[in-house]
């Protein structure tokens, strides 16, 4: 029997966006139990893993705790003390990625696991990469939303980047607040206001540097399993979001079929094919994207050999890899590579 998403009531938070909020208070001599209840979060949501907040339950949360700390900064200072084990599935993931580029990369597309209504994307500009966080609804309801956002991935590139590599700003496109000075004092970063976009600015240096503590195989078993948590959310996140993380997680372990990615989301093929065209896109059109962007990467800025990113994109034969490359961009694999380093 296939399944639809059933109606919701707008974006939600899971218990891993808060728990370092809640470890934060509870070390701060703050019963963090009490606050819970006085947002409308019952106390036996600390039971269950896979508890999930109303926006309105999120907001209220961090609104609360800012009020009874006396601390307006406070989901900056909580955001550069989350660690992975405390971040659910996302921070796994994060930790286990090969460079900050390949984390962020796959965090983009698995955000609602950890929160929705946060739309992320990863640009490169010459020697410098961009990773946007914005939110949907009003700015002044999604502040806290946006501080916590942009603080983890500050954070979260500090854990997997390289060492003596450090973000180069954080940006913010609201005026500054009062507390302004709490920004650059938490982050340890310039920053910048009024901005066009909320997020991190990287050098290439720290995006593509080698994680000492990657681990493919783990990582391998953990994207899986995320794919299938996120196929089974009652959630807000863009259908064809979902089906291109599920593509970028299936590609390490060959050729990704839109019956297998359908097989993933309880539904037929034809399902599957229709909810797409919903969102004026399609299976290959997703899969052709996620393959061209990610050998292009591989092939520019991780320097993989032409063999070696055939693979990692799902071709088992090089020739059919350059082929489709070709179709895609114009150039040959070769080609591209060599013009990148121009």
């Amino acid at each position: 029997m296939e399944t639809e998403p059933g109606p919701t009531t707008g974006p939600y938070g899971s218990l891993n966006a808060v728990l370092p909020l809640l470890e934060y208070l509870q070390n701060e001599g703050f019963d963090p139990k009490s606050i819970l209840d006085s947002v409308g979060i019952p106390r036996s949501a600390l039971e269950d893993t896979e508890t999930r907040f109303s926006v309105e339950n999120f907001e209220s949360l961090w609104q609360v705790a800012s009020e009874v700390t006396g601390d307006p900064a406070i989901a900056l200072r909580v955001s550069t003390m989350a660690r992975a084990n405390t971040l659910g599935i996302i921070g796994y993931l994060s930790s286990t990625s090969v460079s900050v580029r390949s984390s962020l990369e796959l965090v983009k597309g698995l955000t609602p696991l950890l929160l929705e209504g946060v739309e992320c994307e990863l640009e490169s500009d010459g020697e410098v990469a961009l990773f946007r966080c914005n939110t949907s609804g009003k700015p002044h309801a999604t502040l806290f939303i946006i501080e916590y956002s942009i603080g983890l991935a500050v954070t979260m590139s500090r854990i997997i980047g390289a060492a003596g590599t450090d973000p180069l700003e954080a940006r913010f496109s609201y005026p500054a607040p009062a507390y302004a000075d709490e920004y650059e004092r938490i982050l340890e970063l310039p920053i910048r206001f009024d901005t066009d976009e909320n997020g991190v600015l990287y050098p290439l240096s720290m995006m593509d540097g080698t994680n000492p503590s990657a681990d493919a195989a783990l990582r391998q078993v953990l994207e899986r399993y995320a794919v299938d948590q996120l196929a089974r959310l009652p959630t807000n996140a863009r259908f064809s979001e979902r089906v291109r993380a599920c593509i970028v997680s299936m590609l390490p372990l060959g050729g990704v079929a839109a019956d297998t990615v359908a097989a993933q989301f309880s539904m037929s093929n034809r399902t599957l094919r229709r909810r797409l065209k919903e969102e004026s896109t399609s299976f290959q059109e997703l899969h052709d994207e996620v393959r061209s962007g990610l050998a292009c990467d591989y092939l520019t800025k991780e320097g993989h050999g032409i063999e070696e990113v055939a693979s990692l994109v799902g071709f088992s034969d090089p020739s059919a890899f350059t082929k489709a490359f070709r179709r895609w961009t114009g150039q040959t694999p070769a080609d591209y590579a060599r013009s990148q380093k121009r």
